[in-house]
C-alpha cells in the first residue's frame, strides 16, 4: 500500500513541469497568432486603396498593438528559458492578451468587428496552464472585455444618446447575450479539460506510486 503524500507530491512535480510546458506552448501560439494576424493585416494594407480606412492611422495603432504583444512574447521567452514560472506569470500574460485583444477590438469598430473572436483564442489558451482558477479567471476577463468593447463603442464612440436613438447603431440584446454564454460554455469546457488532465495525470502517479512501492 502506498500513502497519498508520494503522489500528491509526485503530482505536484508533474503540474509544475506541465504548468512551464503549457506556458511555452502557449508563448508560441501566441507568437505565431501575432505573425498570422498581422500578416493577414499587412496584406490587407498593401492591397488597399490609398484612401482606405485600413491606412493611415489606423495601420499605424494596430502596429503598435503588434509591437507591444512581440515585446511581451520576448520577455515571456526570457523568463521561461530561465525556467522560472512565478505563478502571477500565466495571470499577467492573460490578462496582457485580453487587455490587447480589447484594444485592437475597440480601434477596428467595437463589438461588430470579426476580430471579437480572439476572445475565445484566449480562453482556449488558458487550460494549457492547468489550472483551474486560471481558467475561471480568463473566462470572466473575456466576458468583461467584450463588455468593455461594447461600452467604449455604445458611450465613447457612437455616444450614448446617439446609440440607444439609433436602432441600425446599437448592437441586438440577444447577439450580446449570446457572446457573452459562448464566452461562458468555452470557459466551463476549458475548465473540464483541465479537470481531465489531472484526473490523467493523478491516475499516472498513482500508478507509478504503486509500481515503486511492490
Amino acid at each position: 500500500m502506498t500513502t497519498d503524500a508520494p503522489t500528491s507530491d509526485r503530482w505536484d512535480q508533474v503540474r509544475r513541469v506541465e504548468e512551464w510546458a503549457g506556458e511555452v506552448r502557449v508563448n508560441l501560439i501566441r507568437l505565431a497568432g501575432i505573425v498570422l494576424f498581422y500578416g493577414r493585416h499587412l496584406v490587407e494594407y498593401l492591397l488597399a486603396a490609398p484612401d482606405s480606412s485600413v491606412r493611415g492611422v489606423y495601420h499605424l495603432r494596430v502596429t503598435w498593438v503588434a509591437g507591444a504583444w512581440a515585446a511581451a512574447v520576448v520577455l515571456v521567452r526570457y523568463q521561461l528559458a530561465r525556467r522560472v514560472v512565478p505563478p502571477w506569470l500565466k495571470y499577467a500574460t492573460t490578462a496582457w492578451d485580453l487587455f490587447l485583444v480589447t484594444l485592437l477590438c475597440t480601434l477596428a469598430g467595437g463589438p461588430r468587428s470579426p476580430l471579437i473572436l480572439l476572445l475565445f483564442l484566449v480562453v482556449a489558451m488558458a487550460p494549457l496552464r492547468l489550472s483551474l482558477r486560471l481558467v475561471y479567471a480568463t473566462t470572466a476577463g473575456a466576458i468583461l472585455a467584450y463588455l468593455a468593447v461594447l461600452a467604449i463603442y455604445a458611450w465613447g464612440k457612437v455616444g450614448y444618446e446617439k446609440y440607444y436613438a439609433t436602432p441600425e447603431l446599437r448592437i441586438p440584446r440577444s447577439e450580446e447575450a449570446i457572446h457573452v454564454l459562448a464566452l461562458l460554455v468555452a470557459g466551463l469546457l476549458a475548465g473540464q479539460v483541465v479537470r481531465q488532465a489531472r484526473r490523467i495525470a493523478g491516475g499516472y502517479a498513482v500508478s507509478v506510486a504503486d509500481k515503486e512501492g511492490a
